[in-house]
This record gives structure tokens, sequence and C-alpha cells, in this order.
């Protein structure tokens, strides 16, 4: 009596975890389905043609209308319904005044001429590969021959410099005020930290004035570039809680090796510190490859733009198109995903022990 007792409650305990488990990854799905359909509606109208992409009803999958071979032309296949209730799949030879013209693919003497509303275009699922070429050399502003080929090597150049600027500058800080004591250090720490809490809104005129009318760095990408060779205060916190949790006794037995504080940072703290640099590395590259706004505010010659801002002077266009503009959006996005899935172990672990230790 006893036993079956007990495994009815381990049934009942079984059943309940596996609809918690159920339940829970099937909320994961429809909360994550909000995020990732307009991603996969994005990747999708990158590989359609420009009729394709105004197509009522819409599609997901890229078509086009299914083409047939006459007498050496291409002509479109259309399902034709007539007024006597018969229904053809007929090739259009033409449109004129709403009528249009079509032609029986096996017997192309016999036309027949029909309202082209009552014909539906038969449709093929095809992928339209030539859209990231096309968006990638097509020219933005054709008067400079800017295209998008110019703002991926300006957004890389950016990047590269801000992750080395940041890490130039945020690990010797860091580290300053995690394992070295001198006076008023905490008290400094604490005013750093207090800098995060002053938004970019409140900065960016004086600093505009002062990159543009000062320093005269207008137009470059100096202004988004030199200010990471000066720090960032969420970097050096995030370095310094790293650094607290290495031990103490490591850097004092390098101490009476002889070993200087230079020595010590470059050759004991920063080889265990992978995780958390390549942490930072993630976050400046997001940062750097999707800032708008500093670009929007300093860069005026369109051979100076970045990604995210050649996206948007193509976007504001009289004409535009969409297709193209996905095409060019998925190659923009392209990096950040790659970065991510490759480094996503590492970067996890930066963040779970930066939190921790300390």
């Amino acid at each position: 009596m006893v036993n079956s007792r007990l495994i009815s409650t381990r049934n009942q305990a079984r059943i309940r975890r596996f609809f918690q488990k159920f339940f829970g990854h099937l909320i994961i799905w429809i909360v994550g389905s909000f995020f990732f359909i307009p991603i996969l509606w994005m990747i999708f109208t990158a590989f359609k043609s420009p009729d394709d992409v105004f197509r009522t009803p819409p599609t997901l999958l890229p078509h086009s209308v299914k083409m047939v071979t006459i007498q050496g032309k291409q002509y479109p296949l259309y399902d034709v319904r007539f007024k006597d209730g018969r229904e053809m799949r007929l090739a259009r030879i033409e449109v004129h005044a709403g009528v249009g013209t079509f032609v029986d693919p096996e017997n192309p003497s016999k036309q027949y001429k029909v309202r082209a509303r009552f014909g539906k275009p038969v449709l093929t699922v095809k992928f339209h590969w030539h859209n990231f070429v096309d968006a990638m050399y097509r020219s933005v502003r054709p008067g400079l021959h800017v295209n998008f080929f110019v703002y991926l090597k300006n957004s890389t150049i950016y990047a590269v410099l801000a992750i080395i600027g940041t890490l130039v500058s945020s690990t010797p800080a860091a580290y300053g005020f995690a394992k070295i004591k001198w006076p008023g250090r905490d008290i400094l720490f604490i005013v750093v930290l207090s800098t995060m809490m002053l938004p970019f809104q409140v900065t960016m005129i004086p600093l505009f004035l002062f990159f543009t009318e000062t320093l005269h760095w207008g137009d470059t990408l100096l202004p988004l570039v030199v200010p990471t060779f000066f720090g960032s205060a969420f970097d050096i916190f995030l370095f310094r809680q790293f650094f607290r949790g290495i031990p103490d006794s490591i850097l004092d037995a390098a101490r009476v090796d002889g070993a200087s504080e230079f020595q010590i940072f470059y050759r004991i703290i920063l080889p265990l510190s992978k995780p958390v640099i390549a942490t930072i590395t993630i976050f400046t590259f997001l940062w750097a490859w999707n800032d708008f706004l500093g670009p929007l505010l300093y860069l005026n010659n369109p051979e100076h733009f970045t990604l995210a801002l050649g996206l948007q002077d193509f976007q504001g266009q009289r004409n535009v198109a969409w297709n193209l503009l996905m095409a060019a959006s998925v190659v923009f996005t392209l990096p950040v995903v790659i970065v991510f899935f490759f480094a996503q172990k590492t970067f996890i672990e930066g963040i779970k022990l930066s939190g921790v230790k300390g």
C-alpha cells in the first residue's frame, strides 16, 4: 500500500515537472517569436523581387511569376477564369486598357481577350541571390560613387579602433582600482561609476562643440574613436569585478619574485582575464557597429558614413528598393550574429564571473 502511494506520488511529480517544462518552453517560444518573426521577414524579403515585395496578399517565401517560352520569348503564366466558369493556364502576351491578351502555350496561334483582373499569376518559389550583390554595389550617392562597401569599411574601422581603445584604457584603470591600494581609490571609483548616470543627451552638445569648433574634428571618425581611449565607466566596473576575483596570493608571489606592477598586469592578470576581455570586446563591437547617433552628429560626407547611417540614408531616398534595403540590413546584422554565435560561451562565462566575484 505504501509502495503504491509512493509510486503514485512520484508519477504525479514526474507529470507535473513535464507540464512545467512544456509550458515553460511554450511561453519562451511564444515570446521569442515576437522577436524572431521580424528578423525572418527581413531575411526572406532580402531574396524577393521588387514586385514580390508588394504582392497582395503578402507571402513569407520569395515568389516569382512562372515563365514560359513561346517563339523564343519569355511570357508569364496565369490561371485565367472565363465567364462560363472555365479555367485555363495561359501565357499573358500584353495588357492594354485593363484587358489582357492571353495565348495557350501549347497552341500559341489562338488568343484570348480577358479582363486582366480575371487572371491569377502562377507563382513559384525563387530566391534572388543577386539582391545582395546589387545592394552592396548599388551607389547610394551616384555622384560620389559611394556604395555599401564604403559604409562596411568605415564601420569596421570604427568598431576595431573602438575595441582597441576600450581595452587599452579600461583594463589598466580597472587593475588600479582592483589590485593597487592608494589614497582616495574607492571615492574616485564611486565618482567614475556616477558618470554612468549622466545620459549622453546631456553632454552631446558640449562634446559636439568641443570636437568640431575647438579641435576641428568634424566629419571624421576621431570624435567617435578618441573617447574610447579614455575609458568607460561600465567597462572599468566589469573589469574591476573580474580582477578582484583573482587571488591576491598570486600577485604577492609575483611581487616577491621581483615582478613590477606592469609585468603582473601584462603576464598574469590579462592571461587570466580572457572571458571578461571577450565579453567587453563583444559589448564594444555591438555598440560601435550599431551606433547611429554618434555618426549622425559628426559625419557629413557620405564617403565617411558607417553602415547604420548609410542604411538610413538609403531608406530616406525617394524611391526605395526595399528588397535591396533588406539585403543590406542582413549584411549589417550578420557580423553581430556570427560574433555572438562563436563567442557566446566565453561571453556568458565572462558575465557570470564578473557578477559573482568581488
